[in-house]
């Protein structure tokens, strides 16, 4: 862990040289919003890398395949081979989790109940091409999943307004998977912080429910990454770059990665707004600190 006085680098490109592999979020790094798409220099910076010779992996909390991801960053002329060179959602790693029967908890009549409804722009996309469909009665139900929140197709930025439905979810005692532990992301343009489903699933916990995460920060989908990157990859010679402490700092340092967090375009930009970066940081507990603090991801030069 770097000093203090070392941690905060103005620019992304100061830390180039001492990585060949680099580990992206989307949200709040390279991608803003549906409705901004790539942020500024975002897409440069990832050519650049590549250009160099490095390696370039985007891993998302995202609950869409990853074909469906490509096919949204091709529209935003960011091309597998040219700006990165894999992409990995926990969206896929249910769903092959699904397909492999391998969720932590019994599973006989292969149907799943909804907490809440369907997002009307983000598809039960990883249920495809699976034996599980959905059931409207709960008593039929081998476990609940937690699709995006909303309100009659509207994202929300208070939980509480979720709090009556996680009450009467939560003592029925069936097992809750939640596919993205993120518990805000940024949408809208401007961007604002709205309610996802770790939010729920927490809160969820809270109020007692048995709750199964994949995604960020837990330990599978960076392994998995990490063997798309090579079966040899060195592991201190690899850099995660993130703008939530929480999931993708946590995550990296405990698979052993070294980390940094993006201030200015993403999840910390409210928290250093209300107070101040070195505050901020100090509210962290030791497990989500990064290595390196950026204030975006992006080349100097362009």
């Amino acid at each position: 862990m770097i000093a203090p006085e070392e941690l905060f680098i103005k620019n992304f490109d100061d830390l180039i040289d001492r990585y060949d592999y680099f580990l992206l979020d989307a949200y709040g790094v390279f991608w803003g919003s549906a409705e901004i798409g790539m942020l500024p220099g975002a897409r440069e910076a990832m050519e650049h890398l590549v250009s160099l010779g490095k390696k370039v992996g985007i891993l998302s909390n995202s609950t869409q395949l990853v074909a469906k991801e490509k096919e949204k960053l091709a529209k935003h002329g960011v091309q597998e081979g040219v700006h990165y060179h894999f992409l990995l959602t926990s969206g896929e790693v249910a769903r092959e989790l699904l397909i492999l029967e391998r969720l932590p908890f019994p599973v006989l009549s292969k149907k799943y109940w909804l907490f809440g409804a369907e997002h009307p722009r983000f598809h039960l996309a990883l249920f495809q091409d699976t034996e599980y469909s959905w059931t409207e009665n709960l008593k039929e139900a081998d476990f609940i999943y937690i699709p995006v929140p909303h309100i009659d197709g509207f994202d929300q930025e208070d939980p509480e307004v979720f709090l009556k439905e996680v009450q009467e979810v939560a003592t029925r005692g069936i097992p809750i998977l939640c596919a993205n532990p993120d518990c805000f992301a940024h949408e809208g343009s401007p961007s604002r912080l709205v309610v996802r489903q770790g939010m729920i699933a927490h809160m969820l916990q809270t109020h007692g429910a048995s709750v199964h995460f994949i995604g960020k920060p837990f330990a599978t989908v960076y392994e998995k990454a990490l063997q798309l990157f090579s079966s040899g990859v060195q592991l201190d010679k690899v850099l995660m770059i993130g703008d939530t402490p929480e999931t993708d700092i946590r995550g990296a340092r405990g698979v052993g990665l070294a980390t940094a967090l993006v201030t200015e375009t993403g999840g910390m930009r409210e928290r250093i707004g209300i107070s101040n970066l070195f505050f901020a940081l100090s509210q962290l507990p030791q497990s989500d600190l990064p290595d390196y603090v950026i204030e975006r991801f992006g080349i100097h030069d362009f």
